[in-house]
């Protein structure tokens, strides 16, 4: 019987951490959501926690700010480049160097698949409608401008 009890504890003690997290996930969502209503952006839900806010920059072109969310964290990036347009070497990895050194907020580099990001990591609990609006701005004249900068090395 005693048994019993302890299994059973543990059961409930495990569905109320699944709900626990479940609840959490979705008002995450729910509040990157409102941000990005509040933000003035456009934009369109195109995944569960991923979201797509169009722009147009002066060397990029049209371009899409991706928004995405996890554990807390709202990661907000471009992708400049492909991999395959991309000669990358010495000269290449220098200047996206330099381009972290000169952005403000922002991180440069190269994903998992080799494409050429631009790329802000926040914290969702700290996180308002003005700054949400001003980490989109950032990421996105960043991207327009490290595109610029990373132009010689494509193909």
């Amino acid at each position: 019987m005693k048994t019993l009890r302890i299994v059973t504890a543990a059961a409930l003690f495990a569905s109320a951490l699944l709900f626990q997290s479940s609840v959490r996930a979705d008002s995450e969502e729910d509040r990157i959501d409102a941000l990005l209503h509040q933000s003035g952006y456009t934009y369109e839900k195109r995944a569960e926690g991923v979201w797509v806010v169009p722009q147009k920059g002066d060397s990029l072109g049209d371009f899409k700010v991706i928004v995405a969310q996890g554990e807390g964290l709202v990661v907000i990036f471009v992708i400049v480049a492909k991999k395959d347009q991309m000669d990358m070497g010495l000269g290449l990895a220098t200047r996206m160097l330099s381009m972290n050194h000169e952005f403000d907020r922002v991180k440069v580099g190269t994903d998992d698949d080799g494409d050429a990001f631009v790329r802000l990591d926040a914290s969702l609990r700290s996180m308002d409608a003005t700054e949400m609006k001003e980490d989109i701005h950032q990421v996105a004249a960043s991207a327009d401008e490290a595109y610029s900068g990373i132009k010689p090395y494509l193909h």
